[in-house]
């Protein structure tokens, strides 16, 4: 789920990016026991993705597919680049 997102802006390079937070929640297995997993996470997104997730409604329900980078070179925390995504129906 899209907690918050800022305003799309542009690279040096001219390209679209934008820094949202989003919210997971799921119960995963763990060996033989069901975990309940919540957390937030920064992510990032360029170009055409980001345009399109620049629109969406805080709130909205989406699967995204992407890859783990630092933040930063001056930091080690983890942020998601979103490559892919897709809205989820909710019923």
């Amino acid at each position: 789920m899209v907690v918050s997102r800022d305003v799309i802006r542009l690279t040096p390079g001219g390209i679209e990016t934008l820094n949202l937070t989003l919210q997971h929640q799921s119960h995963q297995l763990e060996g033989t026991h069901q975990v309940a997993v919540e957390l937030e996470m920064n992510a990032i997104a360029f170009g055409e993705v980001a345009k399109t997730l620049g629109a969406l409604k805080i709130g909205a329900t989406l699967s995204v597919k992407g890859f783990l980078s630092q933040k930063n070179r001056y930091s080690n925390m983890p942020i998601l680049h979103i490559t892919q995504f897709k809205m989820l129906n909710e019923s």
